[in-house]
């Protein structure tokens, strides 16, 4: 008995209460928009769940929900993925910053994630069986692999500049213990060097001070984290097994830190776990849940776009 209860208090003290989460900012000097977000965030953790949607042409998948449940969900999902590779003649690469400026203009939250294609030009693929770009070679700047990497992380910089107003939900490099994108192919301590030289890169070199910085956390990856002064926010990506267990456990890992869905198959549970939003992923997954998208958002603990403060 003696042991369930100890084990029982030391869970629970595991698991901070909101009230001692920080508002504070990894990037020195942020934005006032981006101070007015994590304070948002920050003020409805734990008693509201925000809802969002990706996309994958502007705002498609945005609409079908709206058209699906009536309303819109806060928070928009977008991707860098074809930005920098000459799709020019079919894609049109100012539309992020269009719909991001949109999207504000509604109240609504940005989220923007980088499929980031191979950066040696060898292939179009960000997936490790399909690329064999050499992460490991990054610690030496006079490498091709450095400034492939750089001119990459420079030119999504160059989109970035355009909107300061705007604050971003920034989640780059996600999923990388799974090993199965390229900036995970080499391990852990070469990922950590890649993350961290993006967040030098962007903060400190390009001065962009809009971001927050979402890093996406999967199971037994604590060998993955870059650091408390380069993350924010903790998400992850659930399309499989339990999403409450997932909360608990990311909770107690991480208890200085709000946890998010980052990226989910299914709609949560509302009534269990609270993630401080969830992003439901585009395609058939939006398709799959169009029975629940209408009780989940007009769940009173749920946040939709009409529901936003202008922040």
């Amino acid at each position: 008995m003696l042991i369930l209860i100890l084990l029982i208090f030391t869970s629970c003290k595991s698991i901070s209460p909101p009230s001692e989460i920080s508002s504070a900012l990894v990037t020195p000097n942020p934005s006032r928009e981006a101070q007015a977000l994590i304070r948002f965030l920050r003020e409805q953790y734990g008693k509201k769940v925000i809802s969002g949607v990706m996309t994958l042409n502007s705002f498609d998948e945005f609409d079908r929900v709206k058209k699906i449940s009536g309303k819109a969900p806060a928070i928009l999902g977008m991707d860098f993925m074809h930005h920098g590779r000459g799709y020019t003649q079919w894609f049109n690469e100012d539309q992020i910053l269009l719909d991001a400026e949109k999207h504000k203009e509604q109240n609504g939250i940005t989220t923007f994630m980088w499929h980031w294609r191979d950066p040696s030009r060898k292939t179009e693929s960000f997936y490790t069986s399909e690329t064999n770009f050499d992460l490991s070679l990054l610690q030496n700047p006079q490498s091709e692999e450095y400034e492939s990497i750089i001119k990459d992380i420079d030119y999504i910089a160059s989109f970035l500049k355009r909107i300061p107003h705007i604050p971003i939900l920034w989640r780059p490099l996600h999923e990388a213990s799974g090993t199965w994108f390229w900036w995970g192919a080499k391990g852990p301590q070469a990922y950590k060097v890649l993350y961290r030289l993006m967040f030098e890169r962007l903060v400190h070199h390009h001065q962009i001070n809009n971001l927050i910085w979402v890093w996406t956390a999967e199971k037994n990856d604590i060998l993955w984290y870059p650091g408390d002064d380069v993350v924010d926010i903790i998400g992850t990506d659930i399309y499989n097994g339990s999403m409450d267990e997932a909360f608990v456990s990311l909770q107690s890992r991480y208890p200085d830190k709000i946890i998010s869905l980052s990226e989910c198959g299914t709609l949560p549970d509302l009534n269990k776990s609270k993630w401080s939003w969830f992003m439901c992923w585009y395609g058939d997954f939006v398709l799959n849940n169009s029975a629940l998208w209408t009780s989940i958002l007009h769940h009173p603990e749920v946040i939709t776009l009409d529901k936003m403060p202008k922040l």
